[in-house]
């Protein structure tokens, strides 16, 4: 049996919508939460809850809540992280003024919202003040970015941004200090 020759259209169009296929995710990123389990999983320190492979906001759109379903109390990877002091960014403020500091805070805060509607797992982990910096600890390093951006996009004229990727882990730091 022939194999079925390609036109040239079938290749343009094969290229055309290339970019359409799913990137290849390495081993480490796809086995970042285990492999997926089959029953409802709640988690005591939010609203999130796993079913379908993944964690969501509520129990809303899940078709096949039964009373026979096994339901099992666990924290989500989000909190798992919070608990264990675990982060993957984190923008640091230095030489900030008292003044900007409580607008700064709330534009994070907002943005940190923002990702954590559309995903339960993405969100401001943790604060932390010292004398003349402040922390932002993020669950994703992704946020970390959007964050020093919308930052950045604010203060362009009283920053200086500085960004570190961590050497054996995925640690994003992104420094963002005050010139006057």
């Amino acid at each position: 049996m022939k194999k079925p020759v390609k036109s040239r259209l079938d290749k343009k169009t094969e290229s055309r919508f290339s970019w359409r296929k799913s990137p290849s995710l390495s081993r480490r990123a796809q086995e970042e939460f285990g492999p997926g389990k089959t029953d409802i999983i709640l988690c005591p320190e939010g609203d999130a809850v796993y079913y379908y492979k993944s964690w969501h906001h509520d129990l809303e759109r899940y078709r096949e809540l039964s009373e026979t379903k096994a339901v099992t109390f666990t924290l989500c990877p989000f909190h798992e992280m919070k608990k264990n002091r675990q982060w993957e960014g984190e923008v640091r403020l230095v030489g900030v003024p008292a003044t900007e500091l409580r607008e700064i805070l709330a534009s994070a805060q907002h943005i940190s919202d923002e990702a954590r509607r559309r995903d339960p797992m993405h969100g401001i982990l943790d604060i932390k003040t010292e004398k003349n910096m402040v922390s932002i600890y993020t669950s994703e390093n992704q946020l970390s970015g959007r964050i020093a951006k919308r930052i950045g996009e604010s203060h362009k004229h009283h920053l200086a941004r500085r960004f570190h990727h961590g050497k054996e882990s995925d640690v994003f730091l992104i420094t963002l200090e005050w010139i006057a």
